[in-house]
């Protein structure tokens, strides 16, 4: 004996087929509209995904390119760094613990620069929910404060950098200033591509969440999308709408689990 099938099966396929069929047709049932709007749901996140997929791929190419282009520049100033090793070895070794400190320094301003911005945050998330003056005085007297230990650490860092700058400027007709100053370069090219590498694994990481996020939204209206064709099909078998092609699904219906 064959196997019954299955009710919900059917509906669906019911509703799935019925929505080229019947779509702007005078007899087309109200459900129509659902799956319409759920269709046009799902156009819209899966065009926001591919904008995100693009805006990846576009940042990518973009970082690729300054890679390459920044590992060019280094090679090209490493020539004459080598060139003149004795000379830029001196000016390193001088300028070590500087560079180290300046290192920290800038580190701890970044740290500053969070802190100051969650307080700041917090500071205005209160002032919108509470009244008592001590604890809004507290918050107040915390954010200045932080602003001033921020300042001071811009003014060390900014005096700091002037310094190791000095010290990797040679002197004219000092032996080796070429190398000293592609030293110098060197230097500056891998400060800023250290910066540009945090800023894009950071963006990459958003984005890659966004994307995530976006696929969950999709596989939701996806989701919709089929609830809304199921209760189309069963609108469409409840009125028994005539149509050589649907038709053929109602006994089947009659006689499905």
């Amino acid at each position: 004996m064959p196997k019954a099938e299955s009710y919900n099966d059917l509906i669906f396929q019911l509703g799935d087929l019925a929505r080229d069929r019947l779509a702007g047709k005078p007899n087309c049932p109200r459900t129509m509209d659902r799956v319409y709007r759920a269709e046009e749901a799902l156009v819209a996140r899966r065009e926001e995904l591919t904008a995100l997929e693009q805006q990846m791929n576009d940042e990518d190419a973009v970082w690729q390119d300054y890679s390459d282009q920044y590992q060019a520049e280094r090679d090209r100033h490493m020539v004459v760094v080598k060139k003149w090793k004795k000379a830029v070895d001196a000016v390193e070794t001088q300028t070590k613990e500087l560079r180290k400190r300046l290192a920290t320094r800038k580190a701890d301003l970044r740290y500053s620069k969070d802190s100051l911005e969650k307080l700041e945050k917090k500071h205005a998330d209160l002032e919108l929910t509470t009244r008592d003056e001590r604890t809004l005085t507290l918050s107040r007297d915390n954010v200045k404060k932080n602003r001033i230990q921020q300042m001071r650490l811009t003014r060390e860092v900014e005096n700091l950098e002037y310094d190791v700058s000095q010290a990797l400027t040679p002197q004219p007709g000092q032996p080796g200033a070429a190398g000293i100053v592609a030293h110098k370069q060197i230097i500056e090219l891998d400060e800023a591509m250290e910066e540009r590498k945090a800023a894009f694994e950071q963006s990459m990481a958003e984005l890659d969440q966004a994307i995530v996020d976006k696929e969950t939204e999709i596989q939701a209206a996806e989701d919709y999308l089929d609830q809304a064709l199921f209760l189309l099909g069963e609108d469409v078998y409840a009125q028994r709408i005539p149509d050589a092609q649907l038709a053929p699904f109602y006994p089947r219906l009659d006689r499905a689990e």
